[in-house]
C-alpha cells in the first residue's frame, strides 16, 4: 500500500484553550499540498503550569499498521520552540504513549520530519485516536507553519512510479495512464514504463541521527539514490491526438518539474537516451523520455539511549549528523 495524506491542514487543529497557541489556516502556512493551505500556529510567551498544544482528533481511528513512517513538514520562526508531536487514544490523558521531538535546523525554512512508528505500541498503531503538536513550560513566543501529514512506508520504486501515475492519469479527459497497459485497451492512453534503473552508492559511509525522543535516538544508514529512467508514450490512432496528449505531458511536466513522492519533492527531468533505450520506431505511440533521483533506504533504524558514546560528525544540532558508535 502507498502513502496517504492524514491531514491537509485545511481545517486547523483544536487548541488546548490556555489562549498561549492559537491555530489557524491559510495560504501563507501552505508547504507542497495542492490545496494551498497549512496549518500556522502563534504562540505568545507564557510561564503557566499547563503544557500549551493543538491536536487533531481521528474519528474514526487511523489504522497505522501499513505504514512505518509518518511524514510532515514544519516551518518555525526559531531553532529552539520545543515541540513534540505526540499520539495517543485518549484526549484526557496528561501523557501521550508515544512521541517524538521535532528539531529545527533553520528558521523560517520548511523541513522534513520523518517519524518512524516501529516503537508505537501495537494497539496504538492500529487505532491512533489523537495526533498532538505541544510545547515545553515555559513556552517561548515563536509562530510556525505545518503542512502535508502522511503515512506509508518508504518504498522507492513504488512510491515514484504511483506518484507519476497520478500526475499523468487522466490529465488529458477521457486518456487513462497506465504502467500496465490491459490487453483490451483501446487508444488513446499514455503507456508509462522504466527502462532503467540503476542503484547509486551512499556518498557516506555514516550514519544518521534522526526521531528523537526523551529518551534518546535513533540512527539509520545513509540512503543511496536509484535512478530511475522512464518512458512515456503517448498512443493514439491519429498523429494530431498523439500531439495533443504529448503537449498536455510535456505542458505538464514543465510546469512543475518537481515529482511528490512519499511527501518528498523529486526533480523529474527530461532525458535524451541513447539509441539502444529508445530502440525502433514504434506508431502508433510518441515517447518521451525523464530521469528521477530517488532516495532508497539500505538498512534499518537502530536506538541509542542518551549516554551512548558516539563519534558526531557535522554541524552542530544537524538532524543529518553522522554518528560512529563509541
Amino acid at each position: 500500500m502507498g502513502s496517504r495524506v492524514l491531514d491537509d491542514f485545511t481545517s486547523p487543529w483544536q487548541s488546548d484553550g490556555s489562549g498561549v497557541w492559537s491555530a489557524a489556516t491559510g495560504p501563507e502556512a501552505a508547504c507542497l499540498g495542492p490545496d494551498g493551505r497549512g496549518m500556522a500556529v502563534t504562540a505568545t510567551a507564557g510561564s503557566g503550569g499547563q503544557t500549551p498544544y493543538v491536536q487533531r482528533l481521528f474519528s474514526p481511528a487511523q489504522d497505522l499498521r501499513d505504514s512505518t513512517e509518518l511524514r510532515l513538514w514544519l516551518r518555525s520562526s526559531t531553532v529552539s520552540p520545543g515541540l513534540v508531536l505526540e499520539a495517543g487514544t485518549d484526549p484526557a490523558a496528561g501523557g501521550q504513549p508515544w512521541h517524538r521531538r521535532l528539531r529545527v535546523e533553520q528558521p523560517d525554512t520548511w523541513e522534513l520530519h520523518r517519524l518512524w512508528l516501529g516503537d508505537m505500541p501495537p494497539a496504538l498503531r492500529q487505532a491512533v485516536g489523537l495526533l498532538r503538536l505541544r510545547g515545553r513550560t515555559p513556552t517561548p513566543a515563536f509562530t510556525a507553519a505545518v503542512d502535508d501529514l502522511a503515512a506509508g512506508t518508504p518504498e522507492a520504486l513504488r512510491d515514484a512510479d504511483a506518484a507519476l501515475l497520478a500526475r499523468l492519469d487522466a490529465l488529458v479527459t477521457g486518456v487513462p495512464a497506465f504502467f500496465d497497459v490491459p490487453p483490451d485497451q483501446s487508444p488513446p492512453y499514455i503507456a508509462i514504463s522504466t527502462f532503467a534503473v540503476l542503484a547509486l552508492p551512499p556518498q557516506s559511509a555514516g550514519t544518521l541521527i534522526d526521531n528523537e525522543t526523551d529518551q534518546g535516538a535513533y540512527v539509520r544508514p545513509h540512503p543511496q539514490q536509484i535512478r530511475l529512467d522512464y518512458r512515456i508514450e503517448a498512443v493514439a490512432a491519429g498523429h494530431p491526438e498523439r500531439a495533443r496528449i504529448t503537449e498536455a505531458i510535456t505542458a505538464e511536466l514543465a510546469g512543475s518539474a518537481r515529482l511528490l513522492v512519499f511527501d518528498e519533492p523529486l526533480a523529474l527531468l527530461p532525458l535524451e537516451p541513447g539509441p539502444l533505450a529508445t530502440g525502433p520506431y514504434r506508431p502508433p505511440a510518441t515517447p518521451l523520455y525523464y530521469r528521477l533521483l530517488a532516495p532508497q533506504e539500505t538498512g534499518p533504524r537502530r536506538p541509542y539511549g542518551f549516554g551512548v558514546p558516539l563519534l558526531v560528525t557535522g554541524q552542530p544540532d544537524s538532524l543529518l549528523r553522522e554518528v560512529t558508535p563509541g
